[in-house]
């Protein structure tokens, strides 16, 4: 069983069955009581799309799309913005948090294009390499929901919640047992 995995066919490089499930019900239902009204969800970059707007969807949020050039494997530029977060809050969301660079460069072009400054970020896989703690911290951002798919970072100084995904793979393992459905978070 994978969680969110970054890119959809990594199960073809498995020679047995693989099950991608996602930890985006579980996330939505973390952040939902913490968003302000009017949250614009949006995705870094094109390759997240689906997911912002699965987030979207859940959340009854308008999306936006960040456009960025990879600078190196740890740097990246946004190059524009398609949507509309002027005077609103923002859920930034991702697969992943290693290093923090994306959401970083992310928040600040949302504050450049005129977001309000109140920006929330959701990732499934919580790594937190590094100064991703405190970019986020520097950068204003309320709050980072992650899962628990890796080992949290307990020194981390930044405003964390971190996600049970225990109940997800419960439920996928049950189901594996006995056929009965996974059902959705709440």
């Amino acid at each position: 069983m994978l969680v969110d995995a970054h890119a959809a066919h990594t199960e073809g490089f498995f020679r047995v069955p693989v099950d991608n499930l996602t930890a985006v019900p579980a996330l939505c239902a973390a952040v939902r009581e913490h968003l302000p009204s009017g949250t614009v969800v949006v995705s870094p970059d094109a390759g997240r799309v689906r997911m912002a707007t699965e987030y979207g969807r859940r959340l009854g949020a308008p999306l936006a799309v960040l456009h960025k050039r990879r600078e190196s494997g740890t740097e990246t530029e946004v190059t524009h913005l398609v949507g509309d977060v002027r005077g609103r809050p923002c859920l930034v969301i991702d697969d992943m948090i290693s290093t923090g660079g994306t959401f970083v460069e992310s928040v600040r072009a949302l504050r450049e294009a005129g977001a309000r400054p109140e920006f929330y970020v959701a990732a499934t896989h919580g790594l937190m390499l590094g100064e991703a703690c405190t970019r986020f911290a520097a950068e204003g951002v309320r709050r980072v929901f992650h899962t628990d798919s890796v080992t949290p970072n307990e020194a981390c100084d930044a405003p964390v919640q971190v996600v049970s995904i225990a109940p997800l793979l419960a439920a996928a393992i049950r189901h594996e047992l006995s056929g009965t459905p996974i059902p959705e978070p709440r």
